[in-house]
């Protein structure tokens, strides 16, 4: 079937969930790499550890989805040459500026709208309307875009002892910023009535809105591990703010499925 010159997409159930958190992770991850201010400041490996996720997350996602757009293969394909052109050892790939190939940020921009694309093209078709299935797929994917990336720079320090804190602070706010938006994804998350497709993710999900209370206690916890990044982050404690943000990712993936177990399966 098709909605006005939108192809309709089947996407529901724990697949589409799965796809969506996966293709969240990609785009966030890529987008909040494109903004920071680690170009021309970490070295080489800090962009092939984000672009093999970016890669990795984009492609499983294509593979779990239940229908595929071509906004999704598009970012897929492009997540893959991006990890093709961070291996080019040629290539200037931490520069913002001059290099070999400055274009590396400017692919990666334009891979981040590909990416945004496709989720709004499958959060178009959600009970919850489509400017607030594009809010919530958006907000959820720098959520875990700027967790993601904040934790995998706080383990860079353990590579890289020269460098400075202010990357690791621009992160810090990032992740602040994220959980903003987390608590729009979640407000969103309820797009229709409980339904039994519910129960093909956990028979608990039936409880009357508990996606929701979960999703916005999850939020919450992660509020309180920001507040404890920027305190250790400040005091120049870089191994036990990366700490914090190890245990943030858990609970903004759980979160995130919390917010879209409910967005998917309605």
């Amino acid at each position: 079937m098709a909605r006005g010159a939108v192809a309709a997409l089947e996407f529901q159930g724990p697949a589409a969930v799965l796809a969506v958190l996966l293709l969240e992770i990609a785009v966030g991850s890529l987008a909040v790499l494109v903004l920071s201010p680690v170009w021309d400041v970490v070295k080489r490996g800090y962009f092939l550890l984000v672009g093999w996720t970016v890669g990795v997350c984009a492609v499983l996602a294509a593979l779990a989805a239940p229908d595929r757009s071509a906004a999704m293969m598009a970012f897929a394909g492009h997540a893959v040459l991006l990890v093709v052109l961070l291996h080019m050892r040629k290539s200037a790939v931490a520069s913002a500026v001059g290099g070999a190939f400055p274009t590396t940020r400017v692919f990666g921009a334009f891979g981040v709208v590909v990416g945004a694309l496709a989720l709004v093209e499958i959060a178009q078709e959600r009970a919850s309307g489509r400017v607030g299935g594009a809010l919530a797929v958006l907000a959820g994917a720098a959520f875990l875009g700027a967790t993601w990336n904040g934790m995998v720079l706080g383990h860079w320090y353990l590579v890289d002892r020269k460098l400075t804190v202010d990357p690791m602070r621009w992160h810090a706010w990032a992740f602040t910023a994220g959980i903003a938006l987390a608590l729009v994804s979640a407000a969103l998350a309820k797009g229709g009535e409980v339904t039994g497709a519910e129960t093909s993710l956990n028979p608990l999900l039936l409880v009357s809105d508990l996606t929701l209370y979960l999703a916005f206690g999850l939020v919450a916890v992660n509020a309180l591990l920001s507040f404890f990044v920027h305190k250790l982050v400040n005091e120049g404690s870089i191994r036990a703010a990366t700490g914090m943000l190890y245990l943030a990712v858990i609970m903004a993936l759980s979160a995130e499925f919390a917010a879209k177990a409910r967005f998917f399966t309605v």
